[in-house]
């Protein structure tokens, strides 16, 4: 009995020691300042969230519809923090070159606000949809939130699809329609330098429409030695050479050198003239050398460039041989450092009826 009784005695004094500890320790819990970072919403053990950030975009896209080759857009996003703790904005990563945004890097948002970012769209020299996705990295998550900017390059004209795919032993053939964006009638004078086929119209007969349906029929070519192009000739000053790409490995070309655009559309050559053109190197160091063409039927040399910032604007000149007439494609190439880029270039050589000044009144 009397065992017993010490053993109670030891065990009640030891749950004393324990609550005496206990509430000394809660009382020093009480005392410490909460750190700034138990704010900032449920971070776990490692400090990153796996996922996106509950942050919410509108819109959840900007479409521009059409606009021209070279031309700027402008649209704003705003970002939303709906929850009860602040967002920090760590950067804006658009996927595309064609695409700039307005600088949030170190950007809080505070719990119920929201900010707004400007995105803008370059559009590339050839026509086609073009598409970029800006990327809104937020602290301490490991995935960004995604929203795209989109517009399709045209010019007066377009061609849907602006593309044909190509597929092995399938037959290269079908249908495309051409139309003018501003609804205008036009003509089609050519398809690759022979009569054009349409479907439902008769040229001789028929008043010149805003929309043609066109048949094409590359089956007797074989896959493999498919032109990288097939180009329509127009009658509009502004669109003058349309063209629909195929998509075949054998044509592709390889981005070596980081460019604003690989195919250049030079429109319209005089007969025995040339053209300058321009293109885009995009975060590049190294000056271009020199510009040459892979073709014989072509010249092409290197007049300038201008460093803006991290890129180069390059100017430069094809002049076609005497024999050339009608549209065409060729490659060029560029030299610039160690590295050698190409790049298709395609137009119409033609003679240009002179302009006359209007008769005096």
């Amino acid at each position: 009995m009397t065992q017993l009784c010490k053993q109670i005695s030891i065990y009640c004094g030891n749950f004393l020691v324990f609550c005496a500890l206990n509430v000394g320790l809660n009382q020093q819990a009480l005392a410490t300042p909460v750190s700034p970072s138990s704010t900032q919403g449920p971070v776990p053990s490692n400090g990153v969230i796996i996922g996106p950030p509950p942050i919410t975009i509108e819109p959840p896209a900007l479409d521009f519809g059409f606009i021209a080759p070279g031309e700027s857009k402008t649209g704003i996003f705003t970002l939303k923090n709906p929850n009860n703790f602040p967002l920090t904005i760590v950067a804006l990563q658009p996927t595309c070159t064609c695409t700039s945004t307005t600088d949030l890097s170190g950007r809080v948002i505070a719990p119920g606000e929201s900010i707004q970012f400007d995105a803008s769209l370059a559009a590339a020299v050839a026509t086609g949809p073009r598409k970029s996705t800006v990327k809104v990295i937020v602290e301490g998550f490991s995935k960004p939130v995604e929203v795209d900017v989109r517009a399709e390059v045209v010019l007066e004209l377009r061609v849907v699809p602006p593309a044909i795919n190509v597929l092995p032993n399938v037959p290269v053939a079908g249908r495309v329609v051409i139309e003018s964006v501003d609804k205008k009638p036009f003509r089609i004078l050519s398809a690759d330098n022979t009569a054009p086929v349409f479907i439902g119209f008769d040229p001789a007969k028929d008043a010149p429409r805003s929309t043609y349906l066109v048949r094409y029929d590359f089956t007797r070519i074989a896959s493999d030695t498919l032109p990288a192009w097939w180009l329509i000739e127009t009658d509009r000053i502004n669109s003058p050479v349309l063209a629909v790409k195929f998509r075949n490995d054998a044509s592709h070309i390889v981005p070596v050198v980081r460019m604003k655009e690989y195919n250049l559309n030079l429109g319209l050559i005089p007969t025995n003239g040339a053209k300058e053109f321009t293109f885009d190197l995009v975060d590049w160091a190294d000056p271009v050398t020199s510009i040459t063409s892979m073709s014989d039927s072509f010249t092409a040399q290197l007049v300038a460039q201008d460093r803006q910032g991290k890129d180069v604007q390059v100017r430069a000149r094809v002049t076609p041989t005497a024999s050339v007439r009608g549209l065409f494609q060729c490659k060029l190439q560029m030299n610039t450092g160690d590295k050698v880029q190409q790049l298709w270039a395609y137009g119409m050589v033609k003679d240009l009826a002179p302009i006359t000044a209007p008769p005096a009144k």
